[in-house]
C-alpha cells in the first residue's frame, strides 16, 4: 500500500509538471477578449474604480476578483495570466483525484487526474487560457468530490456547508451553474437510504441556506458601496437579454463548430465512452448512488452550456472534469468484475484512452503560440496584438484612445488606461441597457476627451447610422486611417488631428476617404 500511494505521488506530480510545460508552450499567444477584458476590468479596480459602477461587465464578480489577486501576485500582464491557468489547472487535477479515488481507489484517481491533464489544455476547447470556466471546473469538481465522498453516510452540517460554499463560489464566476448544485441535490436525496432521507434532506437545506447566504453578502456589498443597482441590471437584467436574443443564432454557431473541430470529439470519445459504460452498470445494472450522481453531474453541467444561449467552445470546458472522473471510475469497476486472468484488460483500456487523448494533441504543440490563437479564432486577436504597436507608434506617452468594439486586448497590450469602464459596444447596440450605456459612454468621453477613437469594423457595421456615440464622435472627430480589422477617428484640434490631415499611407496603415466615415 505503501508503494502504490508513492506511485501516486509521483504520478500527480509528473501531471503537474505536465500542465505546467504544456501551459508554457503557449504563453505568449495573443490573448482572447474576455481574458483581456478581465484583466483591464480588474486593473481599474486595483485602481480605485468600483465594479458595475464604474466598469460594466455582465458577468458576477468572482472573475474579477480572482484576475485582480493574480495580478497583486504576479503583477499586470501575462504573468498574472500564466500564474491563474497554471494554479487552476493544478487545483483541478488534485480535486479529479479526490473524486476519482474516492470511491475507486487510488488508481482510479490517478487515471481521473491524468485524464484531466490531457484534456484540460485542448485547443479546440480553448482550454489553454483562464476563461471563466476554468475556475468553475474547480469549485464544482471539489463539491460533486464531497459528494461522493459521503457514499454510505450523508454530509452532516459541516461537510453540507462545505459543499454549499463551493457551488455558491463557483456560481458567482457565472451564475447558469446553480445548475449542477441544483440537480444533484435532488438526486442526492433521491437515492439516499430511506432511513437518512430526512438527514439528507437537512443538508440540501444547509447547501441551498449557504449559496443564498453567499449570494446575499455580496449584493449586500455592492449595496452598501452604491452600486447595488447597477449590479442587479449588469449580471440579472442584461443576461435575461443576452441569453434569450441569442439563443437561434448560437445554434447555428454550435453546428459550424461541431463541424470544424472533429479533434474535439476525438479526444472527448474516448473518455465518453468508458464513463459510458461506468454509468451503464452503476446505475442500470448495479445501482450506486455515485454514479447516479456523476450521471446528473454531467446532464446538468450540459444544461449549463446551452443555458447561455451561445455555446461557445469554451463553455464545454464543464464536461471534462466529470468525464475524466468517470473515466477513471470505470477503469478501476472494470476491474474488479472481470476474472482475475484479465483484470489488466482494464488498464490496458485506459492506457490505451490515454494514448489517443495524447496523440491526437502532440501535433498543436509543435506549431507556434500564434498559430494556436489562428486555429482558434482566425487573425482577429493577432492583427489586435500587432494593431496595439501601431497605437503606441500614433499617441504620445500621455495620449489616450477609446476603442468602439470589443477588443480590449488593445488596453492590455499597450498598457495605457481606458478613457471609460464601458468596454463592449454590444450592449450599447441592443438590449435594455442600449440607452443608459450610450448617454453613460458619451459623458465618459466628454470627461477625458481621447486622442484617438479606434473603431472596430465588424462593430460599425452592426452600429446604426444615427446610433447616438457615432453622431458624437462625427461632431467631434474625423477618420483618418484604416486597417483590415480598425478604423481610426482623430480629435479635432488635437494634436493627432492636426498630423492626421497631412498623414498618407504608411505601412499598413491607409487613408480614409470622408465617405468611410459616413
Amino acid at each position: 500500500m505503501g508503494k502504490l500511494k508513492n506511485w501516486s505521488v509521483v504520478v500527480l506530480l509528473a501531471l503537474c509538471a505536465l500542465i505546467f510545460c504544456s501551459r508554457l508552450h503557449t504563453y505568449h499567444e495573443p490573448l482572447q477578449r474576455d481574458l483581456t477584458t478581465y484583466a483591464v476590468i480588474a486593473h481599474e479596480m486595483l485602481a480605485g474604480k468600483s465594479l458595475y459602477q464604474d466598469l460594466w461587465d455582465h458577468k458576477p464578480p468572482a472573475i474579477h476578483v480572482t484576475y485582480a489577486a493574480a495580478e497583486m501576485i504576479a503583477g499586470y500582464g501575462r504573468d498574472s495570466i500564466f500564474l491563474m491557468n497554471v494554479v487552476a489547472a493544478i487545483a483541478t487535477l488534485f480535486v479529479c483525484y479526490w473524486a476519482g479515488s474516492s470511491v475507486h481507489g487510488r488508481v482510479a484517481g490517478c487515471f481521473a487526474a491524468a485524464f484531466w491533464a490531457f484534456t484540460s489544455g485542448n485547443l479546440a476547447l480553448e482550454g489553454n487560457q483562464p476563461n471563466t470556466e476554468v475556475f468553475m471546473n474547480v469549485f464544482l469538481a471539489a463539491g460533486f468530490a464531497v459528494l461522493v465522498r459521503a457514499e454510505k453516510k450523508n454530509l452532516g452540517a459541516r461537510g453540507a456547508f462545505i459543499t454549499g460554499v463551493l457551488f455558491a463560489v463557483a456560481s458567482l464566476y457565472k451564475q447558469v451553474v446553480v445548475v449542477q448544485p441544483a440537480l444533484l441535490a435532488i438526486a442526492y436525496v433521491a437515492c439516499c437510504d430511506l432511513r437518512l432521507r430526512k438527514r439528507a434532506f437537512a443538508d440540501v437545506l444547509i447547501i441551498a441556506a449557504t449559496g443564498v447566504a453567499i449570494w446575499a453578502l455580496v449584493l449586500g456589498y455592492f449595496f452598501a458601496r452604491g452600486s447595488g443597482a447597477a449590479f442587479v441590471e449588469s449580471v440579472f437584467s442584461y443576461n435575461r437579454y443576452y441569453s434569450s436574443s441569442l439563443s437561434h443564432q448560437a445554434l447555428h454557431s454550435f453546428k459550424g463548430w461541431m463541424a470544424t473541430s472533429p479533434d474535439v470529439l476525438i479526444v472527448v470519445l474516448p473518455l465518453a465512452i468508458l464513463t459510458g459504460i461506468g454509468i451503464f452498470r452503476g446505475v442500470v445494472f448495479a445501482p450506486q448512488r455515485h454514479w447516479i450522481l456523476l450521471l446528473v453531474y454531467l446532464i446538468a453541467s450540459e444544461i449549463a452550456v446551452l443555458l447561455p444561449g451561445w455555446p461557445f467552445p469554451h463553455y464545454y470546458q464543464l464536461l471534462l472534469p466529470p468525464l475524466a472522473i468517470g473515466a477513471g471510475w470505470s477503469i478501476e469497476s472494470l476491474r474488479r468484475v472481470l476474472p482475475r486472468t484479465l483484470s489488466s484488460v482494464s488498464y490496458a483500456a485506459g492506457a490505451a484512452a490515454c494514448a489517443i487523448v495524447v496523440l491526437v494533441q502532440v501535433p498543436s504543440y509543435f506549431i507556434p503560440a500564434e498559430d494556436w490563437s489562428v486555429k482558434k479564432y482566425g487573425n482577429l486577436f493577432v492583427d489586435t496584438e500587432q494593431f496595439a504597436g501601431k497605437i503606441d507608434s500614433l499617441l504620445a506617452p500621455d495620449e489616450t484612445f477609446y476603442e468602439w468594439g470589443s477588443e480590449s486586448g488593445l488596453y492590455f497590450t499597450t498598457g495605457r488606461r481606458p478613457p471609460s469602464g464601458i468596454f463592449f459596444a454590444f450592449p450599447m447596440l441592443g438590449g435594455p441597457l442600449k440607452e443608459k450605456l450610450s448617454l453613460r459612454l458619451i459623458e465618459d468621453l466628454k470627461q477625458s476627451q481621447p486622442d484617438l477613437i479606434v473603431a472596430d469594423v465588424a462593430t460599425m457595421t452592426l452600429t446604426e447610422r444615427e446610433h447616438p456615440v457615432l453622431n458624437w464622435f462625427r461632431e467631434n472627430y474625423k477618420a483618418f486611417a484604416r486597417t483590415d480589422n480598425f478604423l481610426l477617428f482623430a480629435r479635432n484640434g488635437s494634436r493627432l488631428g492636426q498630423q492626421a490631415i497631412a498623414m498618407r499611407e504608411n505601412g499598413e496603415l491607409r487613408v480614409l476617404g470622408a465617405q468611410q466615415l459616413k
